[in-house]
């Protein structure tokens, strides 16, 4: 056969799904099952739409990401290859700053990219088992040597070859590569290289759907005693991807075994779901189970996001595979290697003094998942009101006219703006560098039609210059693409400094191009530094230091008693460290269940060493009456009830490889007015208002907090639980000259909104307080102390409960 290779599908694009064994009453989920089938679901539309064919092109709402594409020309698509997105410079620019976010991520998490081939032989999809239950979704490339001639054939040449649907193949073939120890252990490597799957031509929608695509495809070959932990750092590797994007709340589903097509035994799949429920616990998330419907492989923990029109899209995905490294006969060398396969540890000599192979344990990741598929619910998410780092459009400096002179300068300007200049004149390579898009208008219009052409287009920054800029060696920059605008950049030295020189002063260029009066003046260093300092950083970035030793706090303020430190010698380690006490150190390592969401009690919880928290908010109603009760038992009440819900929901779903709780804390907080009104969280910015300035007039008001503490009992006695509650009151008085413009400026920044009484004392809400008497971090949320004591009676001192008089006179 010629050298030039046939490429053919091994179904026909009309063939029906084969997902008929999948609960036909479930909503619709896209999905991009990572390594697992991908096939639509039975009750989907893809199946009419296959079948159907259309005398006209669908309409597409004009919130869809393909109708927001063709605006912002992201990306085409072509007949000559469906489901294969053709990205235009604009989606490249995305497309590179999406995976160049996860490279830059691969470091902290001790990922190491790797490239792997396109198309494997058919006998590597066979001994994946991928051939036998993925096939369908695959494309076999026919080359030379694979006709099926007998005579003068090739050895090993004549088979098939499958274009690869996921990389985990070829993953184990470099894990194979050389011999490993336990020392080794995790490797994890990471692979953007082109999967295809053959999607049904029905089921292809825009970037959501596709045959061509490109995952943060991630695997880790760990040591079952890992499990776990890379588990753990894996959901924090979501958790901070999704935060960074800013998509909103994401649930996680545990896809368990599937009723048939599926490879090794019920007991290994047993130990493997066991394992992603306890990392699902450890993580203090809500979680569901979606029954059935794991990869043919192993069980996976999925993210799912909704889109802009409430359809829900899988993303992330983890999963855990015990059969692949066992049928790619994957080994490392360990000591005790018996208890090494099971994970557990032995200080025995005689056992540890026998080395052997162990089968790593193979965990899939993937934070984003299809990139091409984020990419849609960011493209409908933002609809063109990008974050600066994201957008593909940052800065166009439009000119006034096209004189050599004004053009010669806004180029200028792009090479400083862009970080191109310093390389003018060097023959070096191009170091990788934070660049800035920037982009020129140079054209012979009107300069309104420039500037409402690049608004048109959600340009973030619009620079001009004119004759007079030009001279001047400076920009008129409008920032007014950007909603927060004072919030985020507005207070930038630069800026301020640009701002306070403009006032009083507009350009011909400005009035030209309709700019608002004072639009800074800047030169093209100051808004370069600008665009790095301030806009190019992600959404939820951090950048605390750590908390400094004795010794550095010291030398600040002169030498230290000792002298200065030894060279050579390493510094103390940092504190503060746990608290040293019997409570604390025996629920360490233990399972303890914070029965609230709130980030205040959680980490007022952890300045005392209980940092590993399981979040798990009670579900039950609120529905005891304030009038009836009062405020103390109320509040103490209601505590309790959440205590007792949680506790019990959490019997209810314990399994054996997840022990019962040590500890649950609840909590609740009122505020009471003088006359004895029962305030909780505000409902509505009015009530809000109302809620405060009521405060503020009656001057004094009191928070009550009762915190509940159950620990199991160690005896079998009746309820088997030893419960302890106590309720802390403080009083706080409100300062009496808090204005109603500072009230309703208060209120406007949502500090509020979840809180009792509708003020946080640990925030802004400080300005309204003239003082308190009592606990300070009783009205923030939980009365530390308090709850302390409350946690030492409920663990450790489990004393015999009295039999009730009408119990002993039975």
């Amino acid at each position: 056969m010629r050298s030039s290779t046939a490429l053919r599908l091994l179904r026909s694009s009309s063939r029906g799904s084969h997902a008929g064994y999948r609960d036909r009453r479930k909503p619709l989920l896209f999905r991009n099952g990572y390594c697992s089938a991908c096939e639509p679901e039975p009750n989907s539309p893809w199946k009419a739409a296959t079948a159907a064919t259309p005398t006209s092109p669908v309409p597409i709402p004009s919130g869809d990401h393909r109708q927001l594409a063709i605006e912002q020309e992201l990306f085409i698509t072509s007949k000559y290859s469906p489901g294969s997105p053709l990205f235009l410079p604009n989606g490249a620019k995305m497309f590179n700053k999406l995976t160049n976010f996860l490279r830059t991520q691969y470091a902290d998490f001790g990922f190491e990219e790797v490239i792997t081939p396109t198309i494997y032989k058919k006998s590597l999809w066979e001994k994946s088992g991928h051939w036998e239950n993925y096939a369908e979704d695959m494309y076999a490339v026919t080359g030379r040597g694979a006709s099926g001639e007998t005579k003068g054939r090739q050895a090993e040449e004549d088979e098939e070859y499958g274009l690869k649907p996921m990389n985990c193949p070829g993953h184990c073939l470099i894990f194979a590569s050389k011999k490993r120890s336990y020392r080794d252990l995790p490797i994890r490597y990471a692979d953007f290289s082109p999967l295809h799957r053959n999607e049904v031509h029905g089921a292809l929608s825009g970037l959501t759907r596709v045959r061509r695509f490109h995952q943060d495809d991630g695997h880790i070959f760990c040591r079952p005693s890992q499990i776990q932990e890379e588990i753990s750092r894996t959901l924090e590797f979501v958790q901070l991807a999704y935060k960074t994007f800013s998509l909103g709340s994401y649930r996680l589903a545990l896809s368990t075994r599937p009723a048939d097509n599926f490879i090794g035994s019920i007991e290994e799949w047993d130990n493997a779901e066991a394992a992603l429920r306890k990392s699902l616990v450890a993580s203090g998330q809500r979680w569901v189970v979606n029954d059935g419907d794991g990869a043919f492989y192993g069980p996976k923990i999925d993210v799912i996001l909704k889109d802009s029109d409430g359809k829900e899209h899988q993303t992330a995905t983890i999963q855990l595979d015990f059969q692949l490294p066992k049928r790619f006969e994957l080994e490392y060398q360990a000591p005790a290697p018996e208890m090494e396969s099971r994970g557990l540890a032995t200080t025995d000599a005689s056992q540890l003094a026998v080395e052997g192979p162990v089968t790593p344990v193979l965990i899939h990741r993937a934070v984003l998942g299809s990139v091409e598929r984020i990419m849609a619910l960011l493209i409908e998410h933002y609809n063109g009101q990008w974050p600066f780092w994201l957008n593909p459009r940052q800065v166009l400096i439009a000119t006034v006219n096209d004189s050599q002179p004004v053009v010669d300068f806004a180029e200028n300007c792009r090479k400083i703006i862009s970080g191109m200049k310093q390389l003018r004149g060097s023959k070096k390579a191009v170091p990788p560098y934070q660049h800035i898009s920037v982009d020129i208008d140079a054209s012979p219009r009107f300069l309104k039609k420039k500037i409402s052409e690049a608004k048109r287009k959600r340009y973030a920054v619009i620079a001009v210059v004119g004759n007079q800029e030009a001279a001047a060696n400076q920009l008129i920059v409008d920032f007014t693409a950007f909603p927060d605008f004072e919030t985020t950049i507005g207070k930038h030295l630069a800026l301020r400094h640009a701002s306070a020189s403009s006032e009083g002063a507009t350009s011909e260029s400005a009035k030209e191009g309709g700019l608002v009066e004072q639009t800074p003046y800047l030169t093209a260093k100051d808004l370069k530094s600008l665009a790095v300092k301030k806009l190019v950083p992600l959404a939820g970035e951090d950048s605390k230091d750590a908390p400094p030793a004795y010794e550095a706090a010291a030398i600040e303020h002169g030498p230290t008693r000792n002298g200065p430190p030894t060279p050579g010698s390493k510094p103390p380690p940092r504190g503060p460290f746990p608290l040293d006490i019997p409570v604390l150190n025996q629920l360490r390592g233990k399972r303890v269940i914070l029965a609230s969401a709130s980030p205040r009690r959680k980490q007022i919880l952890s300045t005392i060493g209980l940092q590993n928290l399981e979040i798990t908010p009670s579900t039950k109603p609120e529905s005891l009456s304030k009038e009836q009760l009062g405020p103390f038992e109320y509040v103490l009440q209601t505590a309790t009830q959440k205590c007792l819900d949680v506790y019990t929901l959490a019997l209810e779903n314990s399994l054996k490889s997840i022990p019962d709780p040590a500890l649950v804390i609840s909590a609740d907080t009122v505020i009471v007015t003088n006359a004895g009104r029962i305030l909780e969280k505000p409902r509505s910015e009015k009530d809000h208002i109302g809620m405060l300035k009521m405060l503020r007039d009656q001057r004094v008001h009191k928070c009550y907090t009762a915190v509940v503490a159950l620990a199991p009992r160690e005896d079998a006695r009746a309820p088997g639980y030893n419960i302890e509650t106590t309720v802390e009151e403080t009083k706080v008085v409100f300062a009496a000259n808090v204005s109603d413009e500072l009230i309703e400026a208060y209120v406007k920044t949502r500090e509020g909104v979840d809180k009792a009484g509708g003020y946080g004392l640990q925030g802004m809400g400080s300005l309204l307080v003239d003082r308190i008497e009592g606990s300070w971090d009783n009205v923030v949320g939980l009365p530390l102390r308090a709850t302390l004591a409350l946690i030492e009676k409920a663990v450790l001192n489990q004393e015999d409960v009295e039999l009730d008089e009408d119990e002993d006179d039975e």
